[in-house]
């Protein structure tokens, strides 16, 4: 359980800054406000407009929660520490976990209001809660294989778009079905397996990518 000492880390750093959650609120609320005043019926449409914010606010939190390591060099004390490298992972995935619920605690009650959305409030929070899990455990499993390059900052949304595509395609009808009163089992089973994939291959390349 090392790898939650690390998540407390840096969970004390961003109460103390709030520097980084507070630009991905600020980030989300502004695309929910141009979105509502610039589509008619947004409402419609729920599911992806969500999606989007979260996608391009996550990259914010993502991208800084290895990207700081390594740009401030303590990654090199992370390694020269009693933690894995796989523990390592571990913690920023709690982290990013923590501040995209957090986010999303905030702003979806916004979005729902803004955007005037019929459907089941409390199944369609519960079920976008799961897929948002999902996306931030797959997101920052694939982080540290560019947070060695130059242009990382430009390439993570590039490069992990293809790779979360099922994730958000099976995101947006559950949570169709979900405003429309029942959880689809098989795709929430599908995106709980999936994201199972992808962190134990990041799990078993850890030693190489961190």
């Amino acid at each position: 359980m090392k790898f939650l000492e690390l998540a407390k880390k840096d969970l004390r750093l961003e109460l103390k800054n709030k520097s980084n959650i507070s630009l991905m609120l600020l980030f989300s609320l502004t695309a929910a406000f141009l979105f509502n005043a610039s589509i008619t019926e947004p409402g419609r449409i729920f599911s992806p407009l969500l999606l989007i914010i979260f996608f391009l606010t996550g990259m914010l939190g993502y991208s800084a929660s290895f990207l700081r390591e390594y740009d401030s060099g303590t990654i090199e004390g992370l390694k020269a520490s009693p933690l894995t490298p796989q523990e390592i992972i571990a913690g920023k995935m709690v982290f990013n976990l923590f501040l995209m619920l957090a986010v999303q605690t905030f702003i979806f009650p916004i979005c729902y209001a803004l955007f005037d959305v019929e459907g089941n409030f409390a199944l369609a929070f519960t079920a976008f809660a799961i897929c948002n899990g999902a996306l931030s455990v797959t997101i920052t499993s694939l982080s540290p294989l560019l947070s060695h390059s130059r242009a990382r900052e430009m390439l993570l949304p590039v490069m992990l778009f293809p790779v979360i595509f099922p994730l958000i395609n099976s995101t947006v009808m559950i949570v169709n079905a979900a405003l429309e009163g029942f959880i689809d089992f098989e795709r929430i089973l599908f995106v709980v397996a999936y994201t199972g994939i992808i962190s134990s291959l990041s799990m078993i390349t850890a030693d190489r990518v961190v």
